[in-house]
């Protein structure tokens, strides 16, 4: 048996927590790794966007990921850099021609905003967000913005897999009501809804290093990963909370959304056209 439920992106969109929501149901077993980026892999690596993870660089890794499957029916896995890449749609046509494919898209001023904080918190830029936007090149660049060109991304899964085999998913909706959605992802992919989910549990929420002190040492990735491997994930999770802050999430200017809003805004128009759908309130 192979994957055939693919969440392909957005990044910052609610994935984590659709990922974490089908891994309850009873029929459905999602990777041991939430982002195994098997199909993407070669675009990683050319530019360099590993953040110290493992590589799953072939198939054997790849259905390794799966290896404590019991009786669930259907495999899945979520890797948001899925949707950014042009040859990604083809190679999981071929890996599997019946996949289904979970697209969950953010208002793009939001994403790429949301996208600029986390890696801010991660030490992965020192810039502000205007300064990124308007370098208008370069690695973050792409990552806070480019990948909020929805479009064409959209248009290469259609084109690849057919309207009907794509399932898409906005994210205020998620946010407003998250056991409705699901209910309408696993009707998608065929399986019943009848199961208990935890939607109490809040993934990927916001946080920041207390100071730039912590903020430094956070940024050494291999530091963290030896943290998480040497001490149990509840000790982790009290340190993070020693060291971090929930506080209230940075807001942007008007005037930065509104120029950021007019980059975007003839994308969100055919992507209008492009879905049938009405995106008056991302272009507010």
């Amino acid at each position: 048996m192979k994957v055939g439920i693919f969440i392909v992106g957005a990044p910052k969109a609610g994935t984590t927590s659709l990922f974490h929501y089908l891994n309850a149901h009873p029929e459905i077993k999602m990777s041991s790794e939430k982002e195994p980026d098997y199909f993407s892999d070669k675009e990683l690596l050319d530019q360099g966007i590993y953040y110290g993870t493992s590589r799953i660089d072939s198939l054997q890794k790849y259905n390794n990921l799966f290896s404590g499957r019991k009786k669930e029916k259907l495999m899945g896995e979520s890797s948001v850099s899925y949707l950014y890449y042009p040859e990604v749609p083809n190679r999981i046509k071929v890996y599997n021609k019946d996949s289904k494919i979970i697209v969950m898209l953010r208002n793009p001023v939001d994403r790429a905003f949301s996208h600029y904080l986390m890696d801010y918190r991660l030490g992965l830029t020192s810039e502000s967000f205007e300064t990124e936007f308007h370098k208008k090149k370069g690695l973050n660049f792409q990552q806070y913005f480019l990948l909020g060109n929805y479009f064409s991304q959209v248009k290469r899964y259609i084109d690849v897999f057919g309207r009907e085999n794509i399932h898409f998913i906005w994210y205020t909706d998620f946010k407003k009501d998250s056991e409705k959605q699901l209910n309408k992802v696993v009707d998608f992919i065929g399986l019943e809804s009848d199961f208990r989910v935890d939607f109490d549990t809040i993934y990927n929420s916001f946080s920041m290093p207390k100071n730039n002190l912590i903020r430094m040492i956070y940024s050494v990735v291999w530091l963290r990963k030896l943290l998480t491997f040497l001490f149990p994930s509840s000790l982790v999770k009290s340190i993070k909370y020693l060291l971090f802050s929930k506080g209230n999430k940075p807001k942007l200017s008007d005037l930065t959304r509104g120029t950021v809003l007019e980059y975007y805004k003839s994308d969100i128009v055919k992507l209008e056209k492009l879905l049938s759908v009405n995106l008056s309130r991302w272009k507010k």
